[in-house]
């Protein structure tokens, strides 16, 4: 036999025959020893019952063009079996028909190129409310499924699939025990969800299934943090993916934040993963549970607390610069500040070490380097790098950044209890970021000075008082513009009577385009009815969409005496009220937000009033409260809500 013909029957008979090593079929030369090979004694990888697939992550949520697309191309080149994903494939939250069609559409083209099967997951934004639901089911026949591929079960969930966000239905649970108990003898189960609910507190069934998988080998991949995490619960691996062109700060591996795909090696040991960072490989556990408390601190670190100080004749003053480590490890700070143009600096390189739970603060004194006025002064910029140290030939551990140093003219650094207003008597604390500075207050209406009594301790308060407070250097004496609250003693509001109590509370409608809250008492309602909830989608109905209010009315039911804390959700604009006064104010066009306000009521019955209004994209609103004496915070049953039958 020829020598050429020698290696290609070689070479063929390997694959033909995996289980024969290629010495056992070598036929060599006679010059050769006959215990030697040119490559290692390891038997090919090429176990029929091995694959790999990979995972995508969240989109949308603010996603950036061109990255989902240049995952596409490069799972093209990597040659997967399948892509699963997690959810979030569509910006969503809206009822509008076109636009769902063209969100479809745009993700549509995106995937087009993708060489192999997709199966699709829905997350928060992909099934949004009924009628996106409604159109994701006539898209894809489901929302949960299952399927076993090459003996390994495969479990795709629908996490919003119940009254609230995180939770299934009872439908969806039965479903998927079912898919566990019916395939008993799979050498693996993998579960694919959108929502970690496994990090929810609210009771969503998932401890339902953990049971029952209790006594088999699974993983569990989700998405939706757009923050890596890799955690070992129940002995298992848990994932939160991070993102596929999804919003992010995209600050790190480390720090659970950059664009991915995963990429899974399915063996009869289970799956071994590998993050592709689309301009790099990344291992699994780059950013493990047990050091999220690390990097969390060093994101913490980079909300700098500074302030500007002017003596009277605003041409010098100084920069204070704090830094706070929330850790358990010493961080290490470095910065540069970059020339002024308008501002003399004392220094321009910063170093500090800050010891863990506290606050380290620089100086750096400045004066006008000309005459221009104090609003075009350019802004300071910082040049950073903050982080740990690391032992030697060990990858650094840090983030790095700019930083535009504010010109701030207050000390808006001092931090007010929050609660203002009490029945009896009441205590309140002041605190800043600024240690080396003093908090002097008054009590009397005076703007403090360098000699009003400097902060202490908590203030006792027994009546109606306005807090002043301002910064002072204990060095030179200058100082800040004063900040101050008014702090109100009242007697609870008084309960009333009222006849013939219905539940719920009524309602009116309105139509328009508010970016705030407008005067509905001088508009007129499109209708007009009784609400059993607080759901306005439920009242906009599928033809309106966006840009309406709705003013609900009634009362509420307190069980005792005291003082309230009420908590108004909303996306977007809202305001509550209570015998008529304002208690808490959360207007504006906004995403979903919690604003609280406080009030002290009778046990018994009171008015209330909740205003209203959708501008566009994502519809909430939600009421909670807490009791007087109690820590935790409830939502207002209807059952609580009444309307008077007239």
């Amino acid at each position: 036999m020829s020598y050429k013909l020698w290696i290609i029957a070689s070479v063929f008979c390997c694959f033909l025959s995996p289980k024969i090593s290629c010495q056992e079929i070598f036929i060599q030369p006679k010059t050769t020893r006959s215990d030697t090979t040119p490559w290692t004694k390891k038997p090919f990888r090429n176990n029929p019952n091995d694959f790999q697939f990979a995972i995508v992550s969240d989109r949308t949520g603010g996603h950036r063009k061109g990255v989902f697309s240049q995952a596409v191309e490069k799972l093209n080149l990597l040659n997967p079996e399948f892509v699963m994903s997690v959810g979030d494939l569509i910006e969503g939250y809206t009822k509008d028909p076109s636009l769902i069609n063209e969100q479809w559409a745009e993700f549509d083209s995106l995937l087009a190129p993708l060489e192999m099967r997709f199966f699709y997951v829905p997350g928060n934004h992909d099934i949004s409310n009924e009628r996106m639901r409604k159109d994701w089911l006539k898209r894809y026949g489901h929302a949960y499924y299952h399927f076993v591929y090459k003996d390994v079960l495969f479990l795709a969930m629908d996490t919003n699939d119940g009254d609230d966000d995180a939770t299934f239905s009872q439908a969806q649970l039965d479903y998927i025990k079912k898919a566990i108990t019916d395939n008993p003898n799979v050498r693996w189960t993998l579960l694919f969800m959108h929502h970690p609910v496994w990090l929810y507190k609210s009771l969503n069934g998932f401890d339902q299934i953990e049971a029952l998988l209790k006594n088999r080998p699974y993983t569990v991949y989700a998405g939706h943090y757009h923050r890596y995490m890799q955690a070992v619960r129940q002995d298992r691996n848990y994932y939160v993916l991070s993102t596929t062109g999804g919003g992010s700060e995209l600050r790190g591996p480390k720090f659970g934040e950059f664009d991915h795909v995963s990429w899974i090696t399915m063996t009869d040991q289970g799956p071994k993963m590998l993050n592709l960072k689309l301009d790099g490989l990344i291992d699994h556990d780059i950013a493990p549970v047990t050091k999220i408390n690390l990097s969390q601190a060093l994101i913490e670190a980079t909300d700098f607390h500074t302030l500007m100080t002017l003596d009277k004749n605003q041409e010098s003053g100084k920069l204070l610069f704090g830094i706070s480590n929330s850790g358990t490890d010493t961080i290490y700070f470095k910065g540069r500040i970059f020339h002024n143009h308008h501002l003399k600096l004392d220094q321009s390189e910063l170093a500090l070490q800050i010891a863990p739970a506290s606050t380290q603060q620089l100086q750096i004194n400045w004066a006008l380097s000309g005459e221009m006025p104090w609003e075009r002064i350019d802004p300071i910029e910082l040049d950073f790098t903050i982080g740990y140290q690391t032992e030697p030939l060990v990858p650094s551990y840090e983030l790095n950044g700019q930083y535009v140093i504010p010109k701030v003219l207050k000390a808006d650094q001092i931090k007010f209890t929050p609660v203002d207003v009490f029945t009896q008597n009441h205590s309140v604390e002041l605190s800043s970021t600024l240690q080396a500075m003093d908090i002097r207050y008054t009590l009397d209406g005076s703007e403090p000075t360098i000699n009003s009594p400097r902060y202490k301790q908590a203030i006792p308060l027994s009546k109606t008082t306005t807090i002043k407070a301002a910064l002072f250097d204990p060095n030179d004496g200058t100082t800040t513009a004063p900040l101050e609250k008014t702090y109100a003693k009242v007697k609870p509001l008084k309960a009333v009577k009222v006849r013939a109590q219905k539940p719920g509370l009524t309602y009116q409608y309105f139509e328009g385009e508010f970016q705030q809250l407008p005067d509905f008492s001088k508009l007129s309602p499109v209708r007009s009815g009784l609400a059993e909830n607080l759901d306005v989608e439920a009242i906009s109905g599928e033809e309106r969409l966006d840009h309406y209010g709705i003013v609900y009315q009634g009362y509420i039911e307190v069980p005792e005496d005291g003082l309230y804390t009420l908590f108004l959700r909303s996306d977007d604009g809202s305001k509550l009220f209570l015998h008529d006064q304002l208690v808490v104010d959360n207007d504006g066009s906004h995403s979903a937000r919690t604003r609280q306000g406080f009030v002290a009521l009778e046990k018994g019955t009171h008015p209330i009033r909740i205003e209203y209004f959708e501008d566009f994209l994502g519809q909430t609103l939600e009421l909670s409260l807490q009791a007087p004496g109690s820590t935790d915070r409830t939502a207002v049953s209807f059952k609580q809500l009444s309307h008077s039958k007239k």
